[in-house]
This record gives structure tokens, sequence and C-alpha cells, in this order.
């Protein structure tokens, strides 16, 4: 099984955290490995047999499962919840054994760790993704055989124009690109590697520079190279339940102030007439990948107070 042990870009960005947000040498998640349909999903643990609630963290497009317990995960285990971040295909230290990679997959990877680790050891999930992590736990909660609630730093509906223009690095493009995709997909190149920052605003991952030219020069995180399939999937992606029909559960949006990446009106685009209960929370001062003693705080409380809050 790879290990984290052998990527030094989370030890730096951890280094770079409030002191407090740091993970240290004796707090490290407990590493495993999942099997899912061939691939060996890499699962970074904090458990707690005594908690109620099973937190479930997933990453963005320019992240990994290590980074989401860096910023959450761990103090959420210090208030006592059990918490597993999952490496999705093609990020961190996930191993893969499939040919063909699509967003599609994503959903159902997640969908299916969540249903079979409810079903194995009884505690009431509730997800937090950040950046593309948010609609993902949306997408995947839709194939959830229960959940409690979701948070997202933001959801993003990226099959709609404004939305999709907005996230993209080149957006203007975005109009004959995607034709040119799909006609090399259906010729049958579609596992050509593409790198993730090369078609997304990956320059604005977090506002903490130093921090950022190790994210992009990361291969587990930003620097990930992604299938061209998976990127046209991503981008016109159908919810499977329209928002005005979902009602599964409460959903929270901690939205970073200062996020260069998907403002607050994305989410309000995408998240328009939602039927299930839904709060918004600001972090202040926050980046896209919030590194900011105040916004990680606030992040802190108001995801602990949304699960608390939870029937």
């Amino acid at each position: 099984m790879k290990s984290y042990n052998s990527n030094i870009a989370w030890k730096e960005i951890n280094a770079l955290l409030p002191f407090d947000f740091q993970i240290k040498e004796n707090n490290h998640p407990v590493e495993e490995s999942w099997d899912w349909k061939g691939n060996q999903i890499h699962l970074d643990r904090y458990p707690n047999s005594k908690s109620e609630y099973r937190i479930f963290l997933h990453h963005g497009v320019g992240t990994n499962g290590r980074q989401m317990n860096m910023i959450l995960g761990h103090k959420l285990a210090e208030l006592g919840y059990d918490v597993v971040a999952m490496d999705n295909l093609g990020y961190g230290m996930t191993e893969v054994n499939q040919k063909d990679i699509t967003y599609d997959n994503w959903v159902h990877c997640f969908a299916d760790f969540v249903n079979e680790e409810t079903k194995r050891d009884y505690k009431k999930p509730v997800l937090y993704g950040l950046s593309a992590g948010g609609m993902l736990c949306y997408n995947s909660a839709c194939h959830m055989d229960e959940v409690h609630g979701i948070i997202g730093m933001c959801f993003l509906k990226n099959d709609d124009k404004e939305v999709g223009k907005a996230t993209a690095k080149f957006g203007w493009s975005n109009w004959f690109l995607f034709p040119i995709a799909n006609l090399l997909i259906k010729m049958g190149i579609k596992r050509v590697p593409f790198p993730m920052k090369a078609a997304s605003k990956m320059n604005a991952l977090t506002n903490n520079k130093q921090a950022l030219k190790i994210f992009l020069e990361d291969n587990a995180s930003a620097g990930a190279n992604i299938q061209l399939q998976f990127l046209y999937d991503y981008t016109h992606y159908n919810l499977p339940i329209p928002v005005a029909e979902f009602d599964k559960c409460p959903i929270l949006l901690t939205q970073p102030e200062k996020d260069n990446w998907t403002p607050l009106h994305l989410s309000e685009i995408s998240m328009k007439g939602i039927k299930a209960p839904y709060t918004v929370k600001i972090l202040k001062g926050g980046g896209h990948y919030p590194m900011e003693e105040t916004a990680l705080n606030e992040l802190l409380k108001y995801s602990n107070e949304f699960i608390k809050n939870l029937n």
C-alpha cells in the first residue's frame, strides 16, 4: 500500500498552517486501503468507536484526502467524531488498476464506500467536500442508502455554462474545446493524460503563495493528471437528483470569504431552489483551500454546530 510517508508535499503544507491546525507527529491518521473494483483506494482514518457520527471527507480536483484531514479532519476527531478521508481515483496514494477513469466513477466509488462503511460498522454518515468535492458529495449522496448531512466548501453545477466558464482557466474557449474533446473521446482518444492545472484556475487554489507552489508541484494533488474523458464527464455531469427534488438531508455551505476560484454566487446559481434545508456560513478571510486561522476555526465551529443539530 502506498503511504503518505513517501509524500513530502503534505508535510510542507502542513507546516504552513496555523500551529493549532498542524497534524503533529503523534497524531497522524491511520492509513488503510479499501478495494473498489480492483483499485486500492487509500483511506486516512481517525477511528472512534464511541462516536455517533462518521464524517467522510472528500477532496476536490486540486487536493487529496490527507489535505482534508489537515484543515478539518483531525480537529473533528479531537471533538470525538469518527473521521475518514478518501483519495479518489488518480489522487493521493490511491493505486489505480483500471484503464478508464470518469467523474461518474468518482461518484459511485465514494457512494459505495459510504454505503459499505455504514453497513460494516454503523455510525450516522455525514459528508464534507472541499471545492469539487462539495458537489461530488451531493451527487454521491443521491446513491447512498443513508446520509444525515452534507457540508461543502462550494457546490458547483459544472454543466451550467456560467459556472463552467467562471471556473475554467480559459472559460471563453469552452464553446469550441468541449466539442473537440467530445469528438476525440468518440474516436477512442479518451485516456489522454491532461494536467488538471492546465484546465482549471488552480493558481487560485490557496491564497498562501508558498503553499500554492508546493501544491502545483505535487502530482498527488494540484499537479495531478486526469484523463480527457474525466474532464469532459466532470463538466457535463447531470445531477442524479435535481436540487429542486433533493431532500435526503440538510446541507451546509461553508464559503471562504476570499475565495478567488469559486465565489459565493456560483454556488447560489447551482443550488437555487434546493428543496433540502440549506444554510450558508462565510469563513472570514479564507481562501479556496483555507489556511487562514480565523477561517479554519470558523470551519470547525460551523461544521461541529451543524453536525450536533442533525437528527
